[in-house]
């Protein structure tokens, strides 16, 4: 018990961070230095007013300097990320598996925030899932050799690289069809092309599907393609209507789509073929 209690509350810990590099990393900023301030009157923030999610509630969300409100992000973050923590202990334990999920987990909370904020993430983040879970899979090959056993948590390296080259390949000739596709229908309906909203995909979609495979394997990556459109609807449809504007961030969709395939992936496919 209490080491599931130890893992949830190094979880919020490792949210406060993620906070950080939210923030931080569209900025091209340090997230290791400066220490923490508050945006608004840039006063440091002390160790207590730090403490994740027990300070929102202390502080009732505001600044204990300026009084400005403190976002509800910063301990939906951290709450997310304890439980990425929790959970993925309760499926895998402390195993090499568990450390690599967990990273999966915590760039997704990272990305999907980054997008709501930009509708972009910075190129590297997707480079960098991707090369570590290479790294994963290469270590996991050697378990896989010697005992024989393979399931989606113990990818052999051929896999994720398999992977990685059907989820960005399926991906972006998806990607220049609907480019295509969307220039038409805005041409005629505007007569003319808009400029900004002639991508159907972003680059950083494709990479992060590319990514998806790497850590799930490539029949994964196009389910989890296939599925986010379904988890989009409903804000895409609100977008059209209230603020037209085709633009959505998308990557959120895309991290959902990842946890139903992570979940229950094996199973969708099964009913479905």
């Amino acid at each position: 018990m209490y080491e599931k209690i130890i893992l949830f509350v190094f979880g919020t810990c490792i949210g406060s961070f993620l906070n950080v590099c939210i923030y931080r990393l569209p900025k091209d900023k340090s997230i290791v230095f400066p220490p923490s301030s508050c945006p608004k009157c840039n006063k440091r923030i002390k160790w207590y007013d730090n403490i994740p999610v027990l300070s929102y509630i202390f502080l009732k969300a505001k600044c204990r300097n300026c009084k400005e409100p403190i976002p509800f992000r910063y301990p939906l973050v951290e709450f997310i990320t304890g439980l990425i923590f929790l959970l993925l202990y309760l499926k895998f334990g402390i195993s090499l598996v568990y450390a690599q999920f967990v990273f999966l987990f915590c760039l997704l909370v990272v990305v999907s925030f980054i997008d709501i904020d930009y509708h972009a993430i910075p190129a590297y983040m997707c480079v960098l899932g991707i090369t570590v879970g290479i790294i994963f899979s290469f270590v996991s090959s050697l378990k896989v050799f010697e005992s024989g056993v393979y399931d989606i948590t113990a990818m052999p390296i051929y896999d994720a690289i398999l992977g990685l080259l059907i989820g960005l390949g399926f991906t972006y000739l998806f990607k220049l069809f609907g480019d295509v596709f969307l220039s038409i229908f805005l041409y005629l309906r505007n007569k003319q092309s808009i400029e900004g909203e002639t991508e159907s995909l972003g680059l950083g979609d494709v990479d992060f599907v590319g990514m998806v495979g790497v850590f799930l394997g490539w029949k994964m990556a196009i389910l989890c393609f296939f599925i986010a459109p379904f988890l989009a609807v409903a804000y895409s449809i609100f977008a059209i209507i209230f603020k037209k504007s085709h633009l959505i961030p998308y990557l959120p969709y895309l991290s959902g789509a990842t946890l139903i395939c992570f979940m229950w992936g094996p199973k969708i496919l099964n009913f479905v073929f």
